[in-house]
């Protein structure tokens, strides 16, 4: 059977895109200040919810502006080596303990992520589970940096795993947030990591209560 799981909040403790890219801006002080520079023009569109991925995508742009693809990918390896240095892990435990006793019981593990492939594809290898098929985010060159290509996000997901060979009805979908609803209604089974009380109140609305919740550490 297929068992699909969600990356970032799910197998992760946070938004690995988010930390990677806030780690681009500040590596270079010039960044920085473009930032700054512009906050008073982007800053407002942060507030409403139609017009936030417009400073988001100028953050990712300004991030990788200037590099090229094999350079984010290079950044996004030693980057995520940074986060291990210390002994820590960035990965609910309890997560990487639920995936791995599905792969003894011979289910076939897939991860799919908004996050971006590079990204995700060296935390699963730090993580020894690099054997796992990973469906993700891609990004494209544009305008002397990067933007978003193929989004693995909320109803995207369906499409992008049905091209790479996993289409749905699947077994049973693990994930933190309500933007896999879409998922989570071709689903069998249905866990929720650690859910907001606003994610909760949005999945109740669109399936029941027809999945379980799980609080992991």
């Amino acid at each position: 059977m297929i068992v699909l799981f969600d990356f970032d909040q799910t197998l992760t403790k946070w938004d690995t895109a988010d930390r990677f890219f806030r780690w681009l801006l500040k590596r270079e002080a010039w960044r920085m200040a473009a930032v700054v520079i512009s906050l008073p023009f982007v800053g407002p569109l942060l507030v409403f919810p139609k017009t936030r991925k417009w400073p988001l995508r100028y953050g990712i742009w300004l991030a990788t502006l200037g590099r090229t693809p094999s350079d984010i990918k290079h950044l996004a390896s030693e980057h995520v080596e940074t986060l291990f240095q210390d002994g820590a892990s960035p990965f609910y435990s309890d997560a990487l303990a639920k995936l791995r006793a599905h792969l003894n019981q011979g289910d076939q593990v897939v991860v799919a992520t908004g996050c971006l492939v590079d990204l995700a594809s060296s935390f699963l290898k730090k993580a020894g589970l690099d054997s796992v098929p990973l469906v993700a985010s891609t990004m494209r060159p544009h305008f002397g940096g990067m933007a978003r290509d193929k989004h693995c996000f909320s109803h995207n997901k369906i499409p992008m795993l049905t091209e790479r060979g996993f289409p749905p009805p699947w077994a049973v979908t693990y994930t933190d947030h309500h933007c896999d609803i879409p998922v989570l209604l071709a689903a069998e089974s249905r866990f929720l990591v650690n859910p907001t009380e606003k994610s909760l109140k949005r999945i109740q609305g669109a399936i029941g209560n027809d999945f379980t919740v799980l609080n992991w550490k």
